[in-house]
């Protein structure tokens, strides 16, 4: 990559996170504050209303911790998708020049989406340290979870950015399948309390690993299924990749 690439790259970062918490008193802490808001009324909900049965969960803030791992990820894996998915609308003004390199988009927004998360993990550190909670040593193991997930993110964000260039629907689709996608995966609820057929089926749900693998981690200070995260990932965004340099060159002419 050619230095004045990094630096555009980088100049992009930098104006996301200026736009985006342009005006805002709290900044980049609602990145942890939306969630967390999340985590508690989940948490009051499964937790004490509906006397949830967390195996293996003893502790006073074992659920809510499971739930944070969980949460803090997916908030910012469904905020990311959605942002890929209309990366060519919004940025339509830069994309119709010829000269523009269009991955600089995607790159800066994988980028982005990556400090978001270390910055929503670094900071669940820090409440957990105040809370007294025990935290493993493996705690910054979570980088790699995190580096794995958004290139599986951005793997899904090549292929919806260019059908939804052609297929405006594909917002209100995406949306949908999203919700629906949250209550397929453990992140309330856990896995051990599903019958064996659901059990199952949760092994054809990829983002599952990436969500066990948060749980786990931080739970038990254990990293499980990397591999297969790794192949998931780079599985995604290689056909992503294809998918994309099918059909980019017809971006152009069409927003």
């Amino acid at each position: 990559m050619r230095l004045h690439t990094v630096y555009m790259v980088w100049d992009m970062v930098k104006r996301d996170f200026r736009n985006k918490y342009a005006g805002s008193f709290f900044g980049l802490l609602w990145t942890l504050l939306l969630p967390m808001a999340s985590i508690v009324i989940y948490t009051t909900v499964f937790s004490q209303l509906m006397a949830a049965k967390l195996p293996n969960m003893t502790g006073k803030l074992d659920y809510s911790v499971y739930l944070s791992s969980g949460i803090l990820a997916w908030t910012i894996f469904n905020i990311t998708i959605t942002r890929f998915q209309n990366i060519f609308i919004e940025n339509s003004n830069i994309v119709k020049k010829i000269y523009f390199p269009k991955f600089v988009l995607f790159l800066s927004l994988l980028i982005s989406s990556i400090i978001e998360l270390i910055v929503n993990y670094a900071l669940l550190l820090v409440v957990l340290l105040l809370l007294g909670y025990s935290v493993h040593i493996n705690y910054p193991l979570v980088l790699l979870i995190i580096v794995l997930q958004q290139i599986f993110c951005t793997g899904i964000g090549l292929i919806l950015s260019v059908f939804n260039v052609h297929f405006r629907d594909l917002n209100q689709i995406t949306s949908i399948v999203i919700q629906l996608w949250f209550w397929l995966t453990p992140i309330v609820y856990v896995v051990d309390i599903l019958p064996v057929g659901l059990k199952n089926l949760m092994y054809l749900n990829p983002i599952y690993y990436f969500m066990k693998g948060y749980q786990v981690l931080i739970l038990e200070g254990r990293l499980e299924n990397i591999l297969i995260m790794m192949c998931i990932s780079i599985g995604t965004y290689i056909v992503g990749w294809i998918v994309y340099k099918v059909m980019i060159d017809d971006i152009s002419d069409l927003i």
